[in-house]
């Protein structure tokens, strides 16, 4: 588990258990715009993020914009496996990213992210998940990293 640096913490969560509550401490970050992430370990290559959608998020008809879901996406790239001991995973930079959106998705209730990663090379990370939001399914993607050197 990674603890404090200069830029984000990841520590137990203290309203969901078996969970860990990443937060960035540099306000002006671009991932800062997602707020606290709430993740979680699902055994070898899987992770589950967690995201409660904010107003700044929102698109013009009320909804979580499709814009805030590929952020939420890319940065669980990173933060998934940094957050389940992978300290190599910051550094990386994303290749290719694939989504396929199912569904939209409100402000009012938490976003799930399940993150699996499907091959490691040297060099490349492969990885796939889903979003869904209390079951309803929102998106799928694919997604290619290449690891830090």
């Amino acid at each position: 588990m990674v603890d404090e640096t200069s830029a984000f913490s990841v520590r137990p969560h203290p309203e969901l258990g078996g969970w860990h509550l990443w937060r960035s401490h540099d306000a002006v970050r671009f991932n800062t715009l997602l707020g606290e992430l709430a993740v979680r370990c699902e055994g070898e290559g899987r992770v589950r993020l967690r995201m409660q959608p904010q107003q700044q998020l929102s698109n013009m008809i009320g909804g979580l914009h499709g814009g805030a879901l590929l952020t939420f996406i890319d940065v669980a790239l990173f933060v998934g496996p940094l957050a389940c001991g992978d300290d190599k995973a910051l550094g990386g930079v994303t290749v290719d990213l694939s989504t396929q959106f199912a569904g939209g998705a409100d402000l009012t209730r938490p976003i799930d992210l399940l993150l699996e990663t499907v091959r490691e090379t040297g060099r490349m990370k492969f990885l796939r998940g889903v979003i869904d939001q209390e079951g309803d399914m929102i998106a799928s993607f694919i997604a290619t990293v290449r690891k830090p050197r």
